[in-house]
């Protein structure tokens, strides 16, 4: 996949300004993002999504300027380890990533599984969904499943019934081709896809046991100064507390999805950020 650019250059002139004044102090950084739904997708030749409106309002609170450049999901990452991006858009958190930066958190994700309704049950549990049906499922290589999904994983695949791809778009191209009935990712992605792919009304969706609720932010590099982390920390502490992050989410979600993300209010995410300074 070609790689493209966004500049993200804000009309404010109150922005302007503040990314004049702090330029020096605050030097400026690329930001990475993937296919990932309503987090981020290619509409054109241009990238839209829910971690593109939150580093937009990132440089305009915080007057640090941010591009974004658009990467394969397999290769984000090794950019990141690499060095090669400042920061990364819709990440989770894990030991790995945790070497190389810091996860400034400003939203909740969690995993769902998601079956065409001839496929869907009762299922509490990907265990439950193991042992009572059939269905195959196609995922995402290059996403982090924690040790409780990926054991389950690997008992479907020893049936034969799960198979790793390279990104959502190959997935529910091959729902509707008839080569999977379902998915196991983040109400996010799985919705864009629905409506994308025209299948909306056709799959259904339920939480599993496996995939608690966890946070999802911006992984900022290591190289990048403290005090620089800590200005964007402060920016998304604002953006977090003021109610923008679910204003965001509420273009592109219905009620019942906020619901499912925000049930009580965005508490934890506020206590896992850095103090404010």
């Amino acid at each position: 996949m070609t790689k493209r650019t966004v500049l993200l250059a804000l009309c404010l002139p109150l922005a302007c300004a503040q990314a004049a004044a702090t330029d020096s102090a605050c030097p400026p950084a690329t930001v990475g993002v993937s296919d990932l739904g309503y987090s981020s997708y290619q509409d054109g030749d241009v990238i839209r999504g829910i971690s593109i409106d939150v580093v937009e309002e990132l440089q305009r609170r915080s007057g640090c300027k941010l591009s974004v450049l658009w990467y394969p999901r397999s290769r984000l990452y090794a950019q990141f380890f690499s060095g090669q991006l400042g920061l990364t858009g819709a990440s989770l958190r894990t030991p790995e990533r945790d070497r190389y930066g810091t996860l400034l958190p400003y939203t909740y994700s969690r995993f769902e599984l998601v079956l065409l309704n001839r496929e869907a049950g009762k299922f509490h549990s990907l265990a439950e969904f193991v042992e009572r049906s059939t269905a195959r499922l196609n995922v995402i290589r290059g996403i982090f499943y924690n040790a409780a999904i990926q054991a389950q994983f690997d008992r479907l695949q020893q049936q034969g019934r799960l198979e790793y791809v390279n990104d959502f778009g190959v997935v529910f191209r091959k729902i509707l081709a008839g080569r999977a009935e379902g998915t196991l990712a983040p109400l996010t992605i799985h919705m864009q896809n629905q409506r994308q792919f025209g299948l909306v009304g056709q799959m259904s969706a339920t939480t599993v046991a496996e995939a608690p609720r966890t946070l999802l932010g911006l992984y900022v590099s290591n190289k990048v100064p403290p005090e620089v982390l800590q200005r964007y920390a402060n920016a998304l502490r604002s953006i977090v507390a003021d109610g923008s992050i679910q204003k965001f989410y509420e273009h592109y979600l219905d009620a019942d999805a906020m619901q499912r993300l925000y049930l009580d209010g965005p508490r934890e995410i506020l206590d896992a950020l850095p103090p404010p300074r």
